[in-house]
């Protein structure tokens, strides 16, 4: 089993991929083997970007998706996820989504 290429440790930002929206967490605890993660979700709340739609698609395309910022503060009440390390090196979550290093949460407003 090769060794994933980050090594989390607790107060580490963290981020859990979903299909297109991520979600920002804080690792809270790390097994004594670095095998499994517990991360906690962070509360997050857009940084002053407005989101911009025009016409199209379903109801309406947003522009500027990509120009999302948040500020993150630790929630201690956030939903909790466990990750492990596979067989591949990779952190996943018990449903199977990519762990990240770094708080990157995105909400995809196209779909």
């Amino acid at each position: 089993m090769s060794a994933p290429d980050w090594k989390p440790t607790v107060g580490d930002g963290a981020t859990v991929c979903h299909y297109s929206d991520r979600t920002a967490c804080t690792v809270i605890r790390v097994s004594p083997s670095g095998k499994t993660v517990w991360m906690q979700e962070d509360s997050t709340v857009l940084d002053g970007w407005k989101p911009e739609f025009v016409a199209g698609g379903f109801a309406g395309h947003c522009v500027n998706n990509s120009e999302q910022r948040y500020v993150y503060q630790r929630n201690p009440q956030g939903a909790i996820h466990r990750a492990s390390v596979r067989k591949d090196g990779k952190l996943r979550t018990t449903n199977g989504e990519r762990v990240v290093s770094g708080r990157h949460h995105f909400h995809d407003y196209n779909f």
